[in-house]
């Protein structure tokens, strides 16, 4: 029986399956807190959806790294942050542990919109140092106001951080961990009058600039949007839209020459 993740194969293995070329897929979230309701282990979708896409490609999946640059939410117990040069170092041996042997097919598979920006810099730095081009997916960012109507019956659902779609996948994969007892109201995304987008954007008439807050100065509970949107459904059906997204990303990403010479 083939095997898809790099900890379940044995060296010889992992020798044979290299000579494939393989895309390698690296799952990454964090450990934060997501309201009352879902547990902190973002990580774990992702080591989840990895594992499928890799069944589905031939790609290898490798150990999920948990931790995430997490600082907006440092006040809440439960969140474990990483400094961006941590992040950036760890995945630097990652990748330096598997281009000697060849592979040029790398990609991030993202759970953390606070690693995006980290990911950037760092491809940038790995394209200059090895003369290779990697990849980065962000399944958690495909749900547009179209799914939205598909899944919850309307677009105008207010759904963000500590509701749904994390609270979803949890009760899809890890219902044991869920305690829909504990739920409590969400909050607007504003500060002190102004309409915020996050703990960064600002909008003033419209018109959009930069300020820098924590998630507790606009959501003491970490709760931005109503959080009895979610289901088991509406995860099972996230899980597999991120799913087939990914798949069909990793195979176009696998016939791309991704060396630079």
């Amino acid at each position: 029986m083939s095997k898809f993740e790099l900890t379940r194969m044995t060296w010889r293995e992992a020798e044979d399956k290299f000579k494939e070329n393989p895309v390698i897929l690296i799952p990454m979230g964090s450990i934060e807190q997501h309201g009352p309701t879902t547990p902190v282990g973002d990580y774990r979708y992702m080591t989840e959806i990895c594992r499928e896409v890799a069944k589905r490609t031939g790609a290898i999946s490798v150990p999920t790294i948990p931790w995430g640059y997490s600082e907006v939410f440092k006040n809440f117990p439960g969140t474990i942050t990483i400094r961006p040069d941590t992040l950036k170092a760890l995945l630097i041996d990652h990748i330096e542990s598997l281009v000697k042997f060849g592979l040029d097919h790398i990609m991030f598979v993202c759970g953390h919109k606070g690693n995006l920006p980290i990911l950037e810099q760092l491809a940038r730095e790995i394209k200059d140092r090895y003369k290779l081009r990697v990849a980065t997916i962000e399944p958690i960012g495909w749900f547009d106001d179209a799914w939205k109507k598909e899944v919850y019956g309307t677009s105008d659902v207010h759904i963000g951080h500590g509701s749904d779609p994390m609270l979803s996948l949890a009760m899809e994969l890890f219902p044991e961990d869920v305690r829909e007892d504990l739920y409590e109201e969400g909050h607007k995304s504003e500060w002190n009058g102004h309409q915020t987008q996050g703990v960064a954007n600002f909008y003033s008439n419209d018109d959009i600039w930069y300020m820098y807050l924590d998630y507790d100065d606009i959501a003491p509970n970490g709760v931005i949007g109503d959080a009895k949107h979610a289901s088991a459904e509406v995860g099972k059906r996230t899980v597999e839209r991120m799913i087939n997204i990914s798949s069909r990303i990793v195979k176009d990403f696998a016939k791309i020459d991704t060396r630079i010479s």
